[in-house]
Parts: C-alpha cells; sequence; structure tokens
C-alpha cells in the first residue's frame, strides 16, 4: 500500500470515528451549590373548644350543693334573748349566663327556735322564706378549675319574716335582713367552692391530651408511616356562652414526630401542664407536616416507571437506561443515562413545588444543564427541541394526599376508640392542605405543609 491509500484510509477511520461518535455525550456534572437550611421543627397547634350544657352544670351544683348553707347559729336580740337561727336551701340552684357573667339563684328558708318559750318544748320554726340571686364573672385557673367570684346581688321574699310570741304575730324583718347580711359571704363562698371543686376542666381535657400522644399509623405499604404527636403546652381564652352551654375555647401546642416501620413504642406520656391563658385563640387548628421524601425512595419509583423505557423521537430512538435523582443547592438534579441515537449522559436540572390541586410533590421546569445543552448542540440538538423532558417532568411526581388527608380520620378514630370518647365527642372539620415552603436537601426532599382544620371537644356527661 502506498503512502497516498495509507494516508485516505487513516482519514476515512477517522471520519468513522467522528461519525460514530458525533452523537456520544459526556458533559460535565453541574457545579455543586450551597443548600438551603433545613426547615426547622414546627410547631402546630389543635384549636378547640369544650362545651358545657347549662343544664348539668346545674344538676352538678345542686347534687354536690348542701343543703344547710348556714349552720344554726345563737344570735342576740334587742331584750337579750337568745334566736337560734339556720338558713337551708329548700330548692335547686339555677344558672343563667348572658353578658360574660353567671348567675344563680336559689329559694332559701330561714328557721328560727323561739327565745321565750320553755327549752323542752322549743321547736324550730320557719322564720321566712325568699329567693336570692348572685351574679359572677366566669373564668378558668391555671389549676383547670372554672372560677366564680360569687357576689349577692338582690332577694325577694317570699314568705316576710314574721314570729309568734305569745299567740301573737311580731314583724322580725329587720333581725331577718340583718342575719343574710352577716351570712351573704358564708353563702357566696359555699357557692364558689363547688363551682371550684367539682367542675374540673383537666378531668375531660386530660383524656384527650393522652389520647392524642398515640402513634396513629397513616400508611401500611410500600412501608408501615407513623406520626407521634408530641403536646407540650395547652392554653385558653376567656370563657364564652349563651342560654343553653357554656364554651371554653382551647389550644394545644404539639410537634409531630415522624416513624418508619413498626408502631413505635411510647413508653411515657407528657403529663397535662398548668393552663396558660390567652385573650383569644384562633378557632381553626394548624397542623404542620414536616414530610420528607429521600431521593433513594425517588430514584425507586423512577426505576420502576422509565424500566427500559424507549421514545421515538425526531433524531431517533432513545433508551431511557437508568434516571439518578439528587439534589444541588435549590434544584433537583437528574443524571439521565440513555442509548440509542444518542449514547452517554445527560443532566436535567428542575424546581420541586407542591401542587395544591392534586397533593403532589412534583418537579417542574425541568430542562437541560448548561453543559448538557452546549454538548447537545454540537451532536445532536434535535433532542433539546423534542418531549424528552416532558416525560421526564410526568414521571416526576410523588402523591401525599393520601398520606396526609387521613391525618384528621386517623385522630378521630383513636380518640373515639379511647376512654375519653365515653364522655365526650370530638369532631373535626373543614380540613385542607396548604403548602408552606420546599427545601432540598443533601438526602432529599423537605416539604412544610399546613393542615387547616377546626377540631371541638363536647362534653356529653359531666
Amino acid at each position: 500500500m502506498n503512502a497516498q491509500r495509507l494516508i485516505g484510509f487513516f482519514f476515512i477511520v477517522a471520519a468513522l470515528i467522528t461519525a460514530a461518535s458525533c452523537n456520544r455525550v459526556r458533559p460535565k456534572p453541574p457545579v455543586a451549590k450551597e443548600f438551603e437550611p433545613a426547615i426547622e421543627d414546627p410547631i402546630s397547634y389543635v384549636a378547640g373548644q369544650i362545651t358545657f350544657n347549662i343544664k348539668d352544670l346545674e344538676h352538678k351544683i345542686n347534687k354536690s350543693l348542701g343543703v344547710v348553707l348556714v349552720p344554726e347559729e345563737t344570735f342576740e336580740g334587742k331584750k337579750g334573748e337568745a334566736w337560734h337561727l339556720r338558713v337551708e336551701r329548700t330548692g335547686p340552684v339555677r344558672i343563667r349566663y348572658a353578658n360574660r357573667q353567671v348567675s344563680f339563684s336559689a329559694p332559701l328558708q330561714v328557721w328560727y327556735t323561739n327565745p321565750i318559750g320553755l327549752k323542752k318544748v322549743r321547736k324550730r320554726k320557719p322564720l321566712c322564706s325568699l329567693s336570692v340571686n348572685f351574679v359572677s364573672p366566669l373564668g378558668i385557673s391555671s389549676n383547670w378549675r372554672l372560677t366564680t367570684r360569687s357576689r349577692f346581688e338582690n332577694y325577694q321574699w317570699i314568705d316576710t319574716p314574721t314570729v309568734q310570741l305569745l299567740g301573737i304575730k311580731i314583724g322580725v324583718r329587720k333581725l331577718a335582713e340583718s342575719i343574710l347580711d352577716k351570712r351573704k359571704a358564708e353563702i357566696e363562698a359555699a357557692i364558689d367552692k363547688v363551682v371550684h371543686s367539682e367542675l374540673r376542666l383537666d378531668k375531660y381535657v386530660s383524656k384527650v391530651w393522652r389520647d392524642m400522644q398515640k402513634p396513629l399509623r397513616i400508611t401500611r405499604k410500600p412501608e408501615e408511616i407513623w406520626i407521634v404527636p408530641k403536646p407540650f403546652s395547652i392554653a385558653a381564652a376567656p370563657v364564652y356562652g349563651n342560654k343553653k352551654q357554656i364554651t371554653v375555647p382551647l389550644q394545644i401546642a404539639f410537634r409531630v414526630e415522624t416513624r418508619i416501620g413498626p408502631a413505635p413504642e411510647i413508653t411515657e406520656l407528657e403529663r397535662l401542664p398548668k393552663l396558660l391563658k390567652r385573650a383569644k385563640t384562633p378557632e381553626s387548628s394548624r397542623l404542620q407536616v414536616r414530610a420528607f421524601i429521600p431521593f433513594d425512595d425517588a430514584n425507586r419509583v423512577l426505576a420502576q416507571a422509565l424500566d427500559n423505557e424507549k421514545l421515538k423521537l425526531a433524531g431517533g430512538k432513545i433508551k431511557i437506561k437508568q434516571v439518578n435523582v439528587y439534589g444541588e443547592g435549590r434544584s433537583i438534579i437528574l443524571k439521565t443515562e440513555v442509548g440509542g441515537a444518542v449514547n452517554g449522559t445527560l443532566y436535567f436540572h428542575g424546581q420541586p413545588v407542591y401542587d395544591t390541586l392534586t397533593n403532589t410533590l412534583r418537579v417542574q421546569y425541568l430542562d437541560f444543564d448548561v453543559d448538557t445543552k452546549e454538548r447537545l448542540f454540537a451532536t445532536a440538538d434535535w433532542l433539546l427541541h423534542d418531549h424528552l423532558r416532558d416525560t421526564l417532568e410526568s414521571v416526576m411526581v410523588v402523591p401525599l394526599r393520601h398520606q396526609i388527608s387521613e391525618i384528621p380520620g386517623k385522630i378521630e378514630t383513636a380518640f373515639a376508640r379511647g376512654k375519653a370518647g365515653q364522655k365526650t365527642n370530638l369532631d373535626i372539620d373543614a380540613f385542607r392542605l396548604v403548602p408552606q415552603k420546599v427545601v432540598v436537601r443533601p438526602e432529599g426532599v423537605q416539604v412544610l405543609i399546613k393542615v387547616d382544620s377546626k377540631v371541638a371537644v363536647n362534653v356529653r356527661k359531666l
């Protein structure tokens, strides 16, 4: 072979090598960028209310309040005679609520023992009967008691006070008024004591507090996922009410832990803390879920969705061999190994977003990386304008609605099955998801999702 033919042969080989390698792409990986700070563990709130029926409160007070409000006591009359007097409740206490005040009314009977008659034949007789009225603001203390500061407001005579001495009726109204004036503080204290000791909110709230700390399973497959609420404080706003019921607004603050695998073992529950007071609590709950999607899981889902995927594009057929997802700064990087009309590695970048319509995590604005674009311009620029990007973007979808939308129902079910459900009702309403923040981290993507809902706790039986 002469020199001219040898040179021609080398030119032909070089041309074939160039032709064979023109669709081979080996771009550099995207330049590493700094990641955003991780999302801090968010604080969630359950806003609810405890509602008491006024009729139930009346029953509780009447059951606990004694008949004798002022035990028998000796009073000295004007002429030195000894009056033995006693004050009793002769009927049920009635409660009314209006203008942030509670009113108590009850019929009383004042008994006396004739100071002049013979000691052996002295009998206790009714001196007078009257209806008394008390008013009080209604509040709640840090030790979970409803509190009143009863104040004697007025009274109406049912039977005017008179006594019979030697067969003659004598009016002793001033004496009766003096007795009531001296002992009204005792009667006020007796009512306040019953309200404070018998109407304990902690008896009902503590059951909810304990039950909400139980692990809640939100998924079974591919692995069991549990959320474990960790409540740490509870606050109440001023009491309000109407003719039929009295309501205490509450707000429980807690954090949520996520566990994967078998049911978490909770060895110790948080105790009910002292009640905090707030001028106002929100009507809706604020449940914040910090979801985490590891890149390992995303790669497993992608591998199943794109297993030997073949795409017929304008420049030829492309086979997607493998896709590896990882994070870079604020973006998601897709390292895609392809074969066929184009051989080599393609790098894509996109932005993770939470889709409020479908409640899914998506990667949008997917595009070729800068260096990949430059290599394709020189080898297979047709690939830049075809639908490979759309295909990859369509499979980069991680559904979250199923897992998160079940949380309120899971809480209701756990509550109903617990002991707290025997005397109270729990209702979760107005549930919706609102994305707050999406952050790319080295191991995966964090999503902060706010769950708006309204929770009501109604006491069925005291």
